[in-house]
């Protein structure tokens, strides 16, 4: 847990760094533009889940969109939201099965500067922070459970568990206007639970939204999106 929590703190130190340092920059007075605040809203849709479904067997799947306010194309405050499942029998035939909505909240900082460029304005490199969200409900089946003391064994199953998780995001990625108001690009996600399941209960194999319960995460979303 304490683990965690310097990492947290780590991780908001870094973001305060950066958004400092970047707010520091002089930029010479050629390459000065007047931007306002409000610069329009984009959304965008994740496509990676379309070639992830592929590589996992079908065993996993994950739709999302996001919606973004561009605040002085140095600013975009984000909400998340989508929907997450996973079908999964291991060797040993214990299963596993969910779904369930997610959603994430938090906020992007362009590291570009602004310029008199019309055919780069828009684009952007950024780093920024997520807050996730998940309430679902899953089956655990087949679960062998062995009385050392006794020599005994059990087959139990664990039908229509509730559970809700939280964890915090630290994301990066670009977005290249590859048409008047249409963007293609990346975001990388490094994901890790807040809190931890209390001794003696069963986790969750899989969180909509988060992925695989094992401890820090990667992953890598693909998106296309339009600005209006």
């Amino acid at each position: 847990m304490q683990r965690t929590y310097k990492f947290i703190i780590f991780s908001l130190l870094l973001l305060v760094g950066v958004f400092s340092a970047t707010a520091q920059v002089k930029t010479a007075p050629k390459d000065t533009v007047f931007t306002p605040l409000f610069n329009g809203i984009r959304l965008d849709v994740d496509i990676s889940p379309v070639f992830k479904k592929l590589l996992s067997g079908n065993e996993t799947y994950s739709y999302e969109a996001a919606v973004l306010v561009n605040l002085k194309r140095k600013y975009f405050p984000v909400i998340e939201m989508g929907y997450a499942g996973v079908d999964k029998t291991t060797e040993n035939l214990v299963g596993f099965k969910t779904n369930g909505i997610f959603g994430r909240v938090g906020i992007d900082f362009n590291l570009m500067k602004s310029k008199n460029n019309k055919k780069t304005e828009n684009n952007l490199f950024f780093v920024g922070g997520r807050l996730g969200f998940a309430n679902f409900k899953y089956d655990l089946t087949n679960v062998v459970i062995t009385d050392d003391y006794w020599n005994e064994s059990q087959t139990m199953n664990y039908i229509d568990e509730s559970a809700s998780k939280m964890w915090f995001e630290i994301v990066a990625g670009i977005r290249v206007e590859i048409a008047k108001n249409i963007f293609m690009g990346w975001t990388a996600r490094n994901k890790n639970l807040i809190g931890e399941d209390p001794i003696g209960t069963m986790s969750p194999w899989y969180i909509p939204g988060f992925g695989k319960t094992t401890g820090s995460t990667w992953t890598l979303n693909y998106v296309v999106g339009y600005k209006f």
